[in-house]
């Protein structure tokens, strides 16, 4: 913390001379030596870097064998690097070896590229990375403490199941809505894991970043699935293939909220079960109905986040329900132009839409300061426990 700051609430009163000392004295001593670390990493970086352009203008003269062997043993090692720091607490313990941990699943990654190449083999790019999601899942969510395996565990699962999609779509002429919609609730699965877990395991920080950014990436899908179902599917006519993938997640996502809510009932609990639902439930109706006229995909679309919005503040997500009134005020904005589109070429049009824009604007600026929760509740038994 800089001294600025402190200076600056000691002199508005909201702490004493004493606080302020012992605030400098407790940053002092946690204090870490950030310059000798860019330092040695700056180093590590430009090893990496040399090795990697050593290897490069020698490739072709390298055995495969001794490539791979080399590439293997990479990974081993530091697998071994991994082990000897689990027990470790601190900096080594959860900085540095999830450091480690990302760099091992990245070279196991590669290796399955590094393999097609010297046997002069091909697949589906979903296969390696399934395999790889195989092998490496248990190492990651076993061992993994801090957000950047958290990030990359569901990430590569979701970048599984799309080059899996993808493929899939090409190869079947009559493709199934069952594995389509079981795919495509991957994240709601990842969601229910990471509840679960988080609720028995010591590494109850880890398990919720997992599940938030399931969550995150649930949300996402949803909302870009209401927009395109505006902007680019929306006929005014039932698509039966979306009806039944709809109809099938309907069942799954209720199933899994229902799940979330029984293993946690605190507030958070509530609320990732009431945004599933709701997403479940808004999926499945803008699904059925392919609305083509704005106003109803507007209020579809305004609905699920309003949903996410009311979560927000049962939990006390503070920055979730601000993200939300942006997100709600950007879609009036943009149903405010569509239904003024008509009177675009009129300059009282144009000012009318103007105006309505700012209006929205210093609504929502308004609202979000207003109804805007405190804080974040953290009042469930999980999250008190922690990765130090």
């Amino acid at each position: 913390m800089s001294e600025r700051k402190i200076n600056i609430w000691l002199n508005a009163g909201v702490i004493d001379g004493a606080t302020a000392q012992r605030i400098r004295d407790y940053e002092s001593d946690q204090a870490r030596p950030l310059g000798l670390w860019s330092l040695i990493g700056l180093g590590a970086l430009a090893i990496g870097l040399g090795i990697i352009s050593l290897v490069a203008a020698n490739w072709d003269d390298i055995p495969g064998m001794v490539r791979l062997s080399v590439h293997g043993l990479l990974i081993s090692g530091l697998c071994g690097a991994i082990y000897r720091l689990e027990p470790r607490k601190g900096f080594l313990g959860l900085y540095l070896k999830d450091i480690f941990l990302f760099v091992t699943a990245v070279l196991g990654l590669t290796f399955f590229g590094h393999l097609g190449q010297v046997y002069q083999t091909s697949s589906p790019l979903w296969q390696p990375l399934l395999i790889w999601l195989l092998l490496f899942s248990p190492l990651l969510l076993l061992t993994g403490r801090g957000w950047l395996i958290s990030l990359l565990w569901p990430a590569s699962l979701m970048g599984t199941a799309i080059s899996f999609l993808g493929w899939y779509f090409e190869q079947s002429e009559a493709p199934s809505s069952l594995i389509v919609a079981v795919i495509t609730s991957l994240p709601v699965f990842a969601l229910l894991l990471a509840v679960v877990m988080g609720k028995w395991s010591e590494r109850a920080v880890f398990w919720r970043q997992i599940g938030q950014f399931a969550l995150t990436i649930l949300v996402a899908g949803v909302g870009f699935k209401l927009i395109t179902d505006g902007l680019a599917l929306g006929t005014g006519e039932s698509n039966q293939f979306l009806s039944d993938i709809a109809a099938i997640q309907l069942l799954l996502w209720s199933a899994a909220a229902l799940l979330v809510y029984f293993y946690n009932r605190a507030a958070s609990g509530i609320s990732i079960a009431a945004i599933v639902t709701g997403a479940a439930i808004i999926n499945f109706v803008s699904s059925i109905a392919q609305p083509s006229a704005p106003v109803v995909n507007a209020i579809l679309f305004m609905a699920f986040w309003a949903v996410v919005g009311w979560s927000a503040i049962h939990s006390g997500w503070r920055n979730v329900f601000q993200a939300v009134v942006a997100i709600i005020a950007l879609r009036l904005i943009i149903l405010n132009f569509q239904l003024a589109y008509d009177l675009f070429s009129s300059g009282i049009g144009l000012i009318i839409a103007g105006l309505i824009t700012i209006a929205i604007a210093m609504a929502a600026y308004r609202l979000s300061r207003t109804l805007a929760p405190e804080k974040s509740s953290a009042d469930e038994p999980n999250e008190q426990g922690s990765d130090q």
